[in-house]
């Protein structure tokens, strides 16, 4: 009896699976979607890793292009994880839309008392306190099933999202990343005073799809700074600092394995960095996260005994275990702080007219408290490193899926503002610090 149910089960979930081939893999309407302003995109991808609606990307791309020529301008990126995509009544979705309502209202919003640090900082940094927010929400088909089938679908979204990671969504954040950098140039160089900003966020698989999508940009970065053996090819007195890509990608509860960031993370170890580099790669990964904590690695142990060559010593930690839960590359601990004042406690916005050495020589891998959360090192951490790989308390990030609640939101905005304010500062070549 208990032989039959056990077949009949897996039969059940062999046909959901088979099912689930067509299931969902469709272009969502954009007009009913709550991202509908003319700074507002959805850019949508197949499991081929290919555009749904490549004109729509394109309108993305042009915006962009429009705005960083006459005025500040900031773009937010977000690609959802698994169980999501890009439907109109997504949670996902709708989450990341209204944060951005609160992004713009705490940057912009005269009415909103918390803007004034933020705008008075933006004329202080070009000239101007105006400003324009691009929400990009990167759609792809994390929920390949309906209901809780789509639970067996780890290995087919897993490896989509490697797929999609690789795909069109690489050309087209590399446009934008290039944006980005030809509008960091205009402002070295004194053809333009204002600014663009450019962070990219991932969770879950979606953290996949991003760290896929840019690694190798990175990668590249660091290559260039090593020589044929991996060694450092400046001297020991030298600092080799990386622009990254964009101001800041952060994942959030990335479910990748840690294997994937260990070149990265060997390559950097062997570089040092100089006190106006910039965070490149914030992880954040909760203490409360059990899906990445217990499915991921039984998910990876599957994976390992059916499809994976065996494992020379240490692979298979860094294999089985997702990035930010495989200890040995933990470098903070994020925790509230007893502060929840937005912003550094006590900034004053002239700084960057009066001291901007001391926003520019910022160690922003160790800053006491942004927006009452305290980032703090532990015996991993390097001075200034361009990565931060923390684990967040669940009065930070509760949970796997609660990557949009206020806390957390708050400290990202402010953590973004000053790494923002950071890039401005130490691009100007008139400003000379020890």
């Amino acid at each position: 009896m208990v032989t039959k149910t056990l077949t009949i089960i897996l039969v059940v979930i062999a046909f959901a699976t088979l099912a689930g081939c067509a299931y969902n893999h469709k272009q969502f309407a954009a007009e009913r979607s709550p991202l509908n302003g003319p700074d507002e995109f959805l850019v949508q991808i197949d499991d081929f890793g290919q555009f749904w609606d490549k004109a729509e990307a394109e309108r993305a791309l042009a915006r962009v292009s429009q705005l960083a020529k006459t005025t500040n301008v900031i773009v937010v990126a977000f690609v959802h994880g698994w169980n999501h995509d890009a439907a109109p009544e997504n949670e996902n979705l709708r989450d990341f839309a209204n944060s951005i309502t609160d992004t713009k209202s705490r940057l912009i919003d005269s009415r909103n008392a918390e803007s004034a640090v933020y705008r008075a900082s933006r004329k202080n940094l070009t000239g101007t306190e105006d400003l324009s927010v691009v929400s990009i929400y990167i759609g792809w088909r994390g929920r390949s099933l309906p209901w809780i089938f789509n639970y067996a679908t780890f290995w087919d979204r897993k490896a989509t999202a490697e797929r999609v990671g690789e795909g069109d969504i690489r050309e087209f954040l590399l446009r934008l990343n290039g944006l980005y950098r030809n509008q960091q140039l205009e402002r070295r160089t004194g053809t333009s005073q204002t600014f663009m900003g450019l962070t990219t966020f991932g969770h879950s698989f979606g953290g996949q799809v991003l760290f896929r999508a840019v690694s190798t940009e990175i990668e590249n970065e660091l290559i260039t700074r090593t020589d044929a053996n991996g060694d450092p090819a400046l001297n020991s007195s030298e600092v080799s600092d990386l622009s990254g890509f964009g101001d800041l990608v952060v994942l959030i509860n990335p479910a990748f394995e840690a294997l994937q960031f260990e070149r990265i993370s060997q390559l950097s170890r062997k570089l040092r960095f100089g006190k106006q580099q910039n965070p490149v790669l914030l992880v954040v990964s909760s203490a409360g996260d059990l899906p990445r904590q217990i499915l991921f690695p039984i998910g990876r142990q599957l994976d390992a005994i059916f499809l994976r060559p065996n494992f020379r010593p240490g692979q298979r930690a860094l294999w089985t275990q997702a990035l930010g839960e495989y200890e040995p590359t933990r470098t903070h601990l994020i925790d509230l702080h007893e502060t929840s004042q937005p912003l550094t406690p006590g900034f004053d916005p002239e700084i960057y007219s009066e001291n901007p050495c001391s926003i520019a020589n910022l160690d922003l891998s160790n800053v006491p408290s942004i927006a009452g959360i305290k980032l703090t090192p532990n015996q991993n951490h390097r001075v200034n490193s361009p990565f931060i790989v923390a684990h967040a308390s669940t009065n930070v990030v509760l949970d796997h899926s609660k990557v949009f609640e206020s806390t957390l939101r708050k400290f990202l905005n402010d953590y973004v503002a000053i790494a923002q304010g950071k890039r401005m500062l130490v691009n100007r070549t008139f400003l000379s610090c020890k």
